[in-house]
């Protein structure tokens, strides 16, 4: 699998120590994928970018930083926090 630049220029570079666990399973990953260790970790950071598309602009301090999330009295919901409000037993 031959992942392919589309464009985007990589510009910006980063220095990453691993534990030797660590960068065995980047090796064997990137070896299995066909790909080089920075391009897996490329992938790894545009599946986290996907993942996160909808809710990474929700907080910043607490607050929603697109208008359209926040509701009527000025706080966000956010789906991933349990709540028991809805529980019979008490």
């Amino acid at each position: 699998m031959k992942v392919t630049n589309l464009g985007d220029k990589y510009t910006h570079r980063i220095t990453l120590r691993l534990s030797d666990e660590q960068f065995e399973f980047l090796a064997k990953m990137s070896e299995i994928l066909g790909v080089t260790p920075s391009e897996y970790i490329r992938m790894t950071v545009n599946t986290g970018m996907v993942a996160t598309r909808n809710s990474i602009n929700v907080y910043s301090n607490g607050q929603a930083l697109d208008p359209m999330l926040e509701r009527k009295d000025g706080s966000t919901s956010n789906e991933n926090v349990k709540t028991d409000k809805h529980d019979i037993i008490q």
